[in-house]
């Protein structure tokens, strides 16, 4: 992955690697957008102005409160991700000094993976350059189409103009690590226009692209719209024709799949979702975000691991962090039984897999015992034993959360 030079900033404050403690990975939730999507889920507020002082200052102080949690105390972050809403909108300053406190205390590992998510036409060169400057040393684009219907269609903001734009700054800037967001199975698209979309995504020769189908989440715009029969959701068939067709050709331009929905070259997968798939903990600030610290069902850590998550609402979430120190609203210990059922499900989002022995060695448990159902699921081409891993086969990809279901 790419490494900081030892000019930047964050570089020089980060701790030397050695015999320390294990790492971690840090989330900071930014919830303002200019505008919200018709198809957004995501904890996101649209707003002409933000608080944005006050907002690091609660990020700052719940980070200081926070990072001292069981599971969080004496680790370092190996990765941090700046998400939302739209990070870009807050100024490269406030990034700053986040990383910087981040840093200090509790720290940050040597080489330390650090995304801000970015929607074009909310950067430029000269404000890249700045993020870069601060310690940012990954970029995740919300480019979602390079056809203007179907941004139209999408709610987005920017133009394809805006777009180009932007993976060329990124790369004046400096980045060498840039990840970009695309949407297929959008209402009216055709098959011609998804591959249009790959076929410019691959030009640009980004290391990461995460394409997603899009989906019609309860609450949103899009889920109202199409209970009403206002919006078509497509066909099943042009869908799986789409995902079949985005796994092809981002292989042959040298971005294997690595998750569900996840293509990088190699070396350049995402460390921060990894950590998410692979049960390493990982600290939630702000408004909604969620935080995850794993247990070994021994004391002195309860339970096999403990789920919190922030006020979704920012003014209410600053001021709980103002009075004492945290923005926690609901906490959820793990028992035995669900953390194994995860385990297995997160796993094999990933194309490596699950691994039975690294099962066995969490848990004191044969795998094959713990989940005797899994030769039905080979038996029907869902799964299948690779290496000593268990993997999704290419029909088990297209019915995996009905595949994950069976292990919760």
């Amino acid at each position: 992955m790419e490494q900081l030079p030892s000019t930047d900033p964050i570089d020089r404050q980060a701790r030397p690697a050695g015999d320390e403690p294990a790492t971690a990975s840090l989330y900071v939730h930014i919830p303002w957008c200019l505008s919200k999507c018709p198809y957004c889920d995501f904890n996101s507020h649209a707003a002409r102005t933000w608080p944005e002082a006050e907002y690091a200052d609660a990020i700052v102080r719940e980070l200081r409160h926070r990072s001292r949690e069981r599971g969080f105390s004496g680790r370092r972050f190996a990765t941090v991700f700046f998400g939302g809403g739209t990070p870009s909108l807050f100024e490269p300053r406030t990034i700053g000094r986040i990383l910087d406190r981040v840093a200090e205390d509790p720290g940050l590992e040597a080489g330390a993976e650090i995304t801000l998510e970015a929607n074009p036409g909310t950067v430029n060169e000269g404000r890249l350059r700045d993020f870069r400057s601060v310690g940012v040393n990954r970029l995740s684009y919300g480019i979602q189409s390079f056809q203007p219907d179907l941004l139209l269609a999408l709610g987005r903001r920017h133009s394809v103009d805006d777009s180009r734009g932007a993976l060329v700054a990124a790369r004046r800037a400096g980045f060498a690590n840039l990840s970009l967001d695309l949407i297929f199975a959008v209402p009216g698209q055709s098959i011609e226009s998804c591959e249009a979309d790959l076929d410019e995504a691959v030009s640009f020769e980004t290391e990461h692209v995460s394409a997603y189908a899009l989906t019609f989440e309860p609450g949103t715009a899009f889920h109202r719209d199409r209970s009403a029969g206002r919006v078509r959701q497509a066909p099943e068939d042009l869908e799986v024709a789409m995902f079949e067709l985005v796994r092809a050709r981002l292989s042959a331009a040298g971005l294997p799949a690595y998750e569900i929905s996840n293509f990088a070259r190699p070396g350049f997968e995402a460390r921060h979702n990894q950590a998410y798939w692979r049960g390493v903990p990982y600290l939630g600030l702000g408004a909604g975000a969620h935080s995850f610290a794993p247990g070994d069902g021994r004391p002195p850590g309860a339970g096999f691991g403990c789920r919190r998550e922030n006020v979704r609402d920012p003014g209410r979430w600053m001021a709980a962090v103002v009075e004492s120190g945290s923005g926690v609203v609901e906490t959820e210990e793990l028992g035995r039984r669900e953390a194994m059922g995860e385990t297995c499900w997160l796993s094999l989002r990933e194309t490596r897999g699950l691994d039975p022995a690294a099962f066995r060695t969490r848990f004191g448990e044969d795998f094959a015992t713990a989940f005797p159902h899994v030769p039905d699921l080979v038996a029907d081409g869902l799964v299948a034993w690779q290496q000593g891993r268990l993997v999704l086969t290419a029909r088990g990809l297209l019915l995996a959360d009905a595949v994950f279901s069976t292990f919760l």
